[in-house]
């Protein structure tokens, strides 16, 4: 089975603005919905998991059945951090619906609202080769290593990708990889493929798009509505 996990829990302390990000108006419907109708459009899923902050909870769920009419569609309060939201989203499905070693989870943050279905399908069928998948694309820029503000080495820019979501992977694997962590580890990860990188098993890249930005800052929200108006056109 397939489930797609939407992640919308976080707070936007980044963002300056008292309503989190994901519930921001883009180009004529709130961002969260953008990935969400791209994920209902797919019928690969059995269920599309939808990760809400507990304050936000209600308010979040009416503004997605409000706009958006699939039966797929569940909700689950997220935690403090991403890892905990997407652990609450694993764990949700574990207990609901059980899970199978074939079992994947294509996870995606609702603050990247222009995923593409062919990239989601794309990362699903290379996950059937892999324990998991990530969208990312080539680095444009030089990566520094900074220590106490000097730079200490420079990474191999063709060596260096930016990584994107969605990030698909088993959903038994993950599990049995996070349990091995160290508290360390768990408290450094920021996304799902930390799993899988620190317990060194290999994370295939699937080729993404410089559109799949991530809308964190007021300059992202911009830009993003030059691309939403792109793509009507």
């Amino acid at each position: 089975m397939i489930y797609g996990i939407i992640l919308a829990g976080g707070s936007s302390q980044r963002f300056r603005r008292d309503t989190p990000k994901q519930f921001i108006d883009l180009a004529g419907k709130p961002i969260l919905l953008w990935s969400i109708s791209t994920f209902s459009k797919i019928r690969d899923f059995r269920k599309l998991i939808i990760v809400l902050p507990e304050r936000w909870f209600e308010f979040g769920k009416k503004i997605v059945l409000s706009h958006l009419e699939d039966e797929r569609l569940e909700f689950v309060v997220g935690g403090s951090t991403r890892t905990e939201s997407l652990l609450k989203g694993l764990m949700f499905v574990k207990e609901n619906y059980g899970v199978e070693d074939e079992d994947v989870a294509v996870t995606h943050d609702a603050a990247r609202p222009f995923v593409k279905c062919e990239d989601i399908v794309s990362s699903i069928k290379i996950c059937e080769k892999s324990s998991a998948a990530t969208l990312a694309i080539p680095a444009t820029e030089t990566i520094a290593i900074c220590e106490k503000d000097m730079i200490v080495s420079l990474t191999d820019r063709k060596r260096t990708f930016t990584v994107q979501t969605p990030q698909t992977f088993k959903i038994k694997t993950f599990l049995e990889l996070f349990e091995r962590l160290t508290e360390v580890q768990r408290t450094s990860l920021t996304d799902a493929t930390g799993v899988f990188v620190m317990n060194n098993v290999p994370v295939s890249i699937v080729e993404g798009d410089p559109r799949n930005i991530k809308v964190t800052t007021e300059l992202d929200l911009l830009i993003a509505e030059v691309i939403a108006r792109t793509l009507s056109e």
